[in-house]
């Protein structure tokens, strides 16, 4: 009897010691991040910004994802037929779940692909599928979207016709706007993407709760196909200011500060680059400056080149960004390998002043406010000062506020970024394609220009291909629509986040992710 109650306490207490350890583990797996402010849409066909497309990595999933090592590799696809020609690609999918235990199809990512190409479907990204056999037309109503070349073949069969041979194709399906939707969710609430209550996806993730303004709150899916390689138990995503993000990481309370999801405060950089936690990755994006060409004065082409020409872009990454920056002398970051000398000067402020304009009207330099735009945003208005005696006043905005007028064209000058979605310079060069594109935004077009793209997405040519890449990037730099500042690095504080896929595109996948608490 006393042996047989001896040894119930031992079971027990081994028992108990078992269950508070593997508690500890799992408290221990929660990551701590900072997104700055409140996605614009957890809708995977509105994805915008950085920090949306992030999440809806981390909630949702497609045909192909980017493994750790930057490779792309099938996810929900297990099985993939190309035609000789490179334009038709037949999928075939594996069982899976979407987080409401309801089964996903190939009819769930036609039925999302259609919709982003319906022309009363608002989307700022939907040029991206035009890359798919009469996209464009579909989208401007040109033709009926059975022309699509979107084809379910069977419930896990899906046939993709495409419009011409691309290389980065695989690559462009791990990307937010081509995951599928769940039909039903959308058709009852058309909101979903804004709200926590009843949101449905099928990534490593689910969506917990999301506080406006506050914080989002992502749980482990049980669901998701490959739930075990994802040891996070929980990621939350804080809205913090800079300097609080940075003070909260200074006390361990945040995982990871800064690149790809904030940004590290510049006046902090000289002493956080002697950090141990301090790093810096290659990242392919271009900070820039919107011009709006469709109203003086910068209808005129002279007029934007002289605004171009008079920025020292030198003096803005030495003095005032300090993180490694490179000079812009171009669209395309020169880590893709397009230019091979700068498309213009930098600081060439003698041909400026010879392009200066007389009674120019009253200028303003639109941005979204925050401190690194607002101190950017002073160091041009002081340039152009200096160089033209021109006066641009500034005006800060917030986020969503800055996103609709610069959408709807209501801004003369305005700072922004382009990040590329994959690893190719047509992801940068076909922004300005198309006047009307979602995410052109400077009323800009040009005939040359889009016959040197149509051209190099025809060509099976790698050399002749990139010739005229750089032919369409020397014309777009002739016209100016927008002024290339400086190409980004990411900075960032890594305390204890192991195995996280950080791609030069500014991705990042904390799927495989592990949090080493001391």
């Amino acid at each position: 009897m006393v042996q047989i109650f001896f040894t119930c306490i031992i079971v027990l207490l081994t028992g108990c010691f078992s269950f508070s350890k593997e508690k500890k583990e799992a408290q221990s797996q929660v990551l701590r991040i900072n997104i700055g402010d409140d996605p614009q849409s957890l809708d995977p066909r509105r994805a915008r910004a950085l920090k949306d497309i992030t999440l809806l990595r981390h909630l949702f999933e497609g045909l192909t994802r980017k493994n750790p090592q930057g490779r792309v590799e099938f996810a929900l696809a297990k099985d993939m037929q190309v035609s000789e020609e490179g334009t038709r690609y037949r999928f075939t999918l594996m069982k899976s779940y979407w987080s409401n235990k309801d089964l996903l199809t190939a009819h769930d990512f036609a039925y999302a692909w259609h919709k982003v190409l319906d022309p009363a479907f608002p989307s700022d990204i939907a040029y991206q599928m035009y890359l798919i056999k009469n996209a464009q037309a579909v989208k401007e109503g040109k033709m009926p979207s059975s022309e699509l070349g979107i084809r379910v073949l069977s419930d896990y069969e899906l046939e993709i016709e495409l419009e011409h041979p691309a290389p980065y194709f695989l690559e462009l399906l791990s990307f937010p706007l081509f995951f599928p939707v769940h039909r039903k969710l959308d058709a009852e609430n058309p909101n979903w993407g804004w709200q926590d209550s009843g949101y449905i996806c099928n990534g490593p993730f689910t969506l917990a709760n999301w506080e406006q303004r506050n914080l989002i709150r992502l749980h482990k899916n049980p669901l998701y196909w490959d739930s075990s390689s994802v040891s996070l138990s929980e990621i939350i995503a804080y809205m913090l200011s800079e300097e609080t993000e940075l003070r909260l990481f200074e006390k361990q309370e945040i995982d990871w500060a800064g690149s790809p999801l904030s940004t590290l405060p510049i006046e902090a950089l000289g002493s956080l680059k002697k950090s141990a936690y301090f790093m810096d990755k290659e990242f392919l994006g271009t900070y820039l400056v919107r011009i709006q060409t469709q109203k003086p004065p910068f209808n005129n082409r002279s007029v934007r080149r002289c605004f171009a020409l008079a920025v020292n872009r030198e003096d803005i990454v030495s003095h005032i960004t300090q993180g490694n920056q490179m000079v812009a002398t171009g669209l395309v970051p020169t880590g893709l390998g397009l230019q091979d000398n700068p498309y213009f000067l930098d600081a060439d402020l003698k041909s400026a002043k010879d392009l200066v304009a007389k009674d120019l009207p009253k200028i303003t330099l639109l941005y979204r406010a925050d401190e690194k735009n607002h101190v950017l945003a002073q160091g041009l208005q002081q340039q152009w000062m200096k160089s033209l005696g021109v006066l641009v006043e500034l005006e800060a905005v917030e986020a969503k506020i800055y996103f609709d007028r610069v959408s709807k064209g209501d801004y003369q000058l305005a700072t922004g970024s382009w990040i590329a979605d994959f690893e190719d310079p047509m992801n940068f060069l076909e922004v300005f394609k198309y006047k009307k594109g979602g995410s052109n935004n400077t009323g800009w077009e040009d005939a040359h220009y889009i016959q040197l793209l149509n051209s190099a997405n025809k060509t099976v040519n790698s050399k002749q291909r990139t010739l005229l890449l750089k032919q369409a990037e020397q014309v777009l730099m002739d016209n100016m629509p927008m002024i290339p500042i400086y190409y980004y690095r990411m900075l960032y504080l890594n305390r204890n986040v192991r195995q996280v896929a950080l791609s030069s595109t500014g991705g990042i996948d904390f799927k495989w992710a592990k949090v080493d608490r001391k």
